[in-house]
């Protein structure tokens, strides 16, 4: 059995703030039933500014960190883990498309086939992974589209995802648990994938994967302390250069373009907006992090990104059967204050639980099974054992 790794405690903060901006979002959006009859205000307004696009794109970003660390940890041990780590996304696939068959919304899948994209990218250098992530974030497949579109050479017209998703959200509002889980089998996964296309996030993700993968290999998190000037530096660029891509986008937006073709390119504008405010928000996590008095608060999101599958999943096992038609039904005369209020009870339940589990567990429920099967053997520690100083 592979000894386990020293852990970077700021990362599995970092993850768990990740899980919770994740998880207010899809509260206030009554996990995926707002947009079923949208009511737009300030509470949703000031959520998707917080969280909307980004807390998936900090997930994104640890995503192809941990691949990093996992396959460079058994390299130093001689391990050749590309093999078994394709064996695990696969595995992760297996569960997000389980856990897709109760909620569409279900970013596990995308994660895990887009994991396969990494397999390559440890003989390729950093600059070349760079540039690759570049054109990726940049979306220049958007961009190429967009401008088909503005020529006519492309069909302009809504988003194929609008049309299915759109039957999909009826049945979530009023079918049974069992005519969920049927229109989850494909339609709802078909357009949780059309979105992810049409919306330019496929790239986005792919992008953010080989940053993370990059920043773990300079092992940015392990040394940014030593480096505190610069990333004061780099938070200072960032916000400049957000308010450039804010005055570029309203400057499209004034252009004759159609509308079709001028509403995606709006989408790539905010896909940059969203990607400068993750890393804005990364950069000031960090240098928070750093300051004594917030460290003992934000330490307590650490439990709950060691075991973020876990916690991820659940969110859907008690969040779905709230707001969907063959649970309480709350997506309709709830309202989204009292979602976020009921939102962050529910985060506060899964902190305390997330500390006590990770005291006595070395592994959160899911996440051992994921180990166990990625070994294919069941002796993967579980339960921690009791020393005369509590538990190790």
């Amino acid at each position: 059995m592979e000894k386990k790794c020293s852990r970077i405690t700021v990362v599995d903060c970092l993850r768990g703030f990740a899980l919770f901006g994740l998880f207010i979002v899809h509260m206030v959006e009554y996990f995926e039933l707002f947009w079923y009859a949208p009511e737009w205000g300030w509470v949703h307004d000031t959520i998707f500014f917080l969280f909307g696009g980004k807390a998936y794109a900090i997930f994104a970003l640890l995503f192809g960190l941990s691949f990093f660390i996992i396959i460079d940890n058994q390299a130093q041990r001689g391990v050749d883990f590309r093999g078994r780590f394709a064996w695990r996304l696969a595995l992760l696939l297996a569960m997000g498309y389980l856990h897709g068959l109760l909620y569409a919304g279900d970013i596990l899948q995308v994660l895990a086939l887009c994991g396969f994209l990494l397999l390559p990218a440890w003989s390729l250098s950093n600059r070349t992974l760079l540039l690759i992530a570049a054109v990726c974030l940049l979306q220049i497949p958007a961009w190429i589209h967009g401008i088909l579109m503005a020529q006519g050479v492309m069909a302009a017209g809504d988003p194929l995802h609008w049309s299915m998703m759109g039957d999909t959200f009826e049945v979530f509002a009023h079918g049974t648990f069992g005519e969920v889980v049927q229109r989850n089998i494909w339609y709802g996964q078909a357009g949780k994938w059309l979105f992810m296309i049409e919306s330019g996030r496929i790239w986005n993700v792919l992008g953010l994967f080989l940053v993370g993968f990059v920043l773990g290999r300079v092992r940015f998190f392990e040394n940014y302390r030593e480096k505190l000037h610069l990333c004061l530096a780099a938070l200072g660029a960032g916000i400049l250069l957000l308010g450039v891509v804010h005055v570029a986008g309203l400057v499209t937006g004034m252009t004759a373009l159609p509308k079709p073709a001028l509403a995606f390119m709006n989408n790539i504008f905010t896909q940059y907006q969203n990607n400068l405010l993750t890393a804005i928000g990364v950069l000031v996590f960090l240098l928070a992090y750093e300051a004594a008095v917030l460290r003992r608060f934000i330490d307590w999101l650490a439990p709950a990104g060691r075991m973020s599958l876990t916690i991820y999943v659940t969110q859907s096992l008690y969040g779905v059967p709230l707001f969907y038609g063959f649970g309480l039904g709350l997506y309709t005369g709830f309202g989204q204050l009292n979602a976020l209020l009921l939102g962050l009870a529910l985060w506060g339940v899964q902190l305390v639980s997330a500390r006590y589990w990770i005291r006595n567990f070395h592994y959160g429920p899911f996440e051992w099974l994921w180990r166990a099967a990625t070994y294919t053997r069941l002796d993967v520690p579980w339960r921690r054992q009791k020393t005369n100083g509590g538990t190790s």
